[in-house]
């Protein structure tokens, strides 16, 4: 069966053309500095890091947990907020990109952090043994997904399909995910894969963080917050590279066939904003009236986009 799908990857952007997050300002990154206007409007200041450990404190045995991974760990911010919490945790930084690990360097000296450059679906599972803790944000949508595929490939015969397409149907086959009925559609393959990879590692608790194509803002704050959530991963063009949302409910579904139990919801859930008369008028205006206030619309958007995934071993 020939398709005309394509496979969105982001490799050789991170090893070889990356020279800045600086453009690319993700929750964590947005709330790193003290006295923004960002963190002004927060109903407790602090960094994304502190405001995700204490909300692990109140999910997980975190006084328990002493060895972490963090898969992708950008400048390094929501590590150095995590060893800021517990300085006993024996830590390892795994990246694709040289430029990052780096930074990453940098921004963890004085700690003890062991730092692995590397693809991590092409790892060797060995990095994950007696891992306590992988911790995955805002870099899922990073992950390859595959374009455009044709949902009739389920009902075609399986000699028929190359193995790109094979795999797919493994997967669906193999853990019950939703058939797209015929529709075209996406799929976070590697993100997909990436889940399989550290629960059948046995990782006992992993945090997944990302940009989601199925939030949904509460209802009285529809009218402010523009969620418009297909339910199919989305390309979202960046600088030099495309990155796609995530399919959480893929995610939970393969998680929940490897015996793990998941715990989901949006950033919102740990990084509170009280809604003010001013955000209100920030948010119905679409923050069109100053920079500061596009900033904070577009932060408060993020936090009803962006969903989480806690998976505990059982």
């Amino acid at each position: 069966m020939t398709d005309n799908y394509t496979l969105n990857t982001t490799r050789s952007y991170h090893t070889d053309r990356l020279n800045s997050l600086g453009w690319e300002l993700t929750v964590c990154n947005a709330l790193h500095a003290e006295g923004t206007p960002i963190r002004k409007i927060l109903a407790r200041d602090g960094s994304f890091g502190h405001l995700l450990y204490d909300h692990l404190c109140g999910l997980l045995p975190m006084d328990n947990i002493s060895s972490i991974i963090e898969i992708g760990g950008g400048y390094g911010f929501l590590m150095k907020d995590f060893l800021d919490r517990d300085g006993s945790l024996r830590a390892t930084m795994l990246d694709i990109s040289p430029l990052l690990l780096n930074k990453q360097r940098e921004t963890l000296a004085g700690f003890g952090v062991t730092f692995e450059e590397g693809e991590f679906l092409e790892s060797d599972p060995a990095i994950l043994r007696g891992c306590d803790l992988a911790v995955l944000n805002e870099n899922l949508g990073d992950f390859p997904t595959l374009v455009n595929v044709n949902g009739n490939i389920f009902e075609s015969p399986r000699e028929t399909l190359d193995p790109g397409l094979k795999r797919v149907v493994g997967l669906f086959d193999m853990y019950g995910l939703e058939k797209p009925g015929g529709k075209v559609f996406n799929l976070n393959i590697g993100a997909l894969e990436a889940v399989e990879k550290l629960c059948v590692s046995g990782v006992p608790y992993i945090y997944l963080g990302e940009h989601s194509c199925e939030a949904v803002a509460p209802d009285p704050l529809r009218s402010f917050v523009r969620i418009d959530s297909t339910g199919n991963p989305e390309r979202i063009p960046l600088k030099g590279h495309d990155e796609y949302t995530i399919k959480f409910s893929d995610l939970q579904q393969v998680a929940g066939a490897l015996n793990y139990t998941s715990i989901r919801g949006l950033f919102v859930d740990f990084i509170r904003v009280p809604i003010t008369d001013r955000l209100r008028f920030i948010l119905a205006s679409g923050g069109r009236y100053s920079d500061e206030a596009e900033m904070i619309c577009q932060f408060v958007e993020d936090l009803y986009k962006y969903e989480y995934l806690i998976l505990i071993k059982q």
